[in-house]
Order: C-alpha cells, then structure tokens, then sequence
C-alpha cells in the first residue's frame, strides 16, 4: 500500500483578480491527480495547496493556471522527503 504524505505549498498567482478566476482555479485545481486542497486569495495573490509531496503536481497547477491565462509561480514547499526547493 502507497504511503501518502501531505504536503503544503504557496504560489504566487498574478492575473486573477475576479471571483469567477478564484472559483476557476480552485475548481480546476481539486480536480489535478495529488492534489488534496487549493485556496486562493485574491487579497495576497496567493495560492495555498495541499498536495502529495510530488513536485509533479505543483507544476501541473502552474500549467493549468498558465492554460487559463493567469500566471504561478513556486514561493514555497514544505516538502520534508524532496530534498530540495524549486529555484527561481
């Protein structure tokens, strides 16, 4: 059996600054493979996702959100088993 740790990360999004953006990229968000919860704020320009540590599906939400015409960008994972954090 697959052992499944959560993870949290915060990116920065530009572009979205309407409720139908949020509703959207939340929406879409829940719906990527590893993904277990996503908020966005529009007053910090930010998007909170829980997720199962895989890098993978945090540049899948960048693609997705990138696809909707808005732009993310990795700020930070609390990833404790990925050794490493996304260079900007």
């Amino acid at each position: 059996m697959e052992q499944s740790t959560k993870q949290h990360a915060a990116l920065d999004l530009t572009g979205a600054t309407c409720t139908s953006c949020v509703i959207a990229i939340e929406h879409l968000g829940k719906r990527i493979k590893g993904v277990s919860d996503i908020y966005v704020d529009r007053q910090t320009k930010s998007i909170e996702v829980e997720y199962d540590g895989n890098l993978q599906s945090l540049a899948k939400i960048q693609e997705f959100v990138h696809r909707i015409g808005y732009e993310a960008t990795i700020r930070e994972t609390e990833a404790a088993d990925a050794g490493t954090k996304p260079t900007e």
